[in-house]
């Protein structure tokens, strides 16, 4: 199981570095590429890059919600795995008797 997460992250750090090259290549060089500042092909490229940016940094804002979600889920499910192995051996033990 711990084989295929790391073929996950694996996976997802390379798209995140070729997305981040891309980002750097294509900004950088959106100038040298036929794009005189003002033009249609200029002012579509520094869209597309804010708005990759903003995206980026809405999610980012947002997953500390979900994080925070994501570990009231795990408590809660801790917590009854717990009440479910506690009332699963009232009869083992002659305490609860």
């Amino acid at each position: 199981m711990l084989g295929s997460a790391e073929k996950v992250m694996k996976g997802l750090l390379g798209l995140g570095l070729l997305g981040i090259l891309y980002l750097v290549i294509y900004g950088n060089l959106s100038g040298n590429l036929g794009f005189s500042s003002g033009s249609t092909g200029y002012t579509n490229t520094e869209n597309v890059i804010s708005n990759l940016t903003a995206g980026v940094s809405t999610f980012f804002g947002f997953s500390g919600t979900l994080f925070t979600l994501t570990a009231i889920t795990l408590l809660i499910g801790i917590i009854l795995v717990v009440i479910g192995l506690v009332s699963g051996k009232k009869g083992a033990s002659g305490s609860f008797n």
